[in-house]
């Protein structure tokens, strides 16, 4: 009946499911069921209260409760290439702490965290 999702014209999340539901030729019968939510915890909140009865959210999210069950993982050969850039900003007044927190992000330590938590750690 409703399906929650992240705005589809502002919220990455909804960007993203709006052109997998394209490619598959389901966007124009899902639309008007789509609860549009701010963001993707607020989509996953929808389906945790039961205001809808599924949700499109991002497999790390969904791995933070246990009120709702994955009935569709949507294979990432499938979906769109979501990617988390990162880089320090050229003026920066903390260039020292700004390298330093790259050089984390790009170590075994925090590639570990985020395995931990459902994310691919591109190479």
């Amino acid at each position: 009946k409703r399906i929650a999702v992240g705005d589809p014209k502002a919220v990455p999340v909804g960007v993203y499911a709006k052109a997998y539901l394209e490619k598959l030729g389901l966007w124009s019968a899902i639309e008007p069921k789509i609860a549009a939510a701010e963001n993707v915890r607020a989509s996953l909140a929808v389906v945790e209260m039961g205001n809808a009865e599924a949700g499109i959210v991002y497999k790390t999210d969904a791995a933070i409760t246990q009120k709702v069950k994955v009935a569709l993982e949507i294979p990432a050969a499938d979906g769109p290439k979501i990617v988390y850039p990162v880089a320090m900003i050229k003026d920066s007044r903390h260039a020292e702490a700004a390298k330093k927190f790259l050089a984390f992000l790009g170590g075994k330590e925090a590639t570990t965290v985020f395995k931990r938590f459902g994310f691919i750690v591109l190479d």
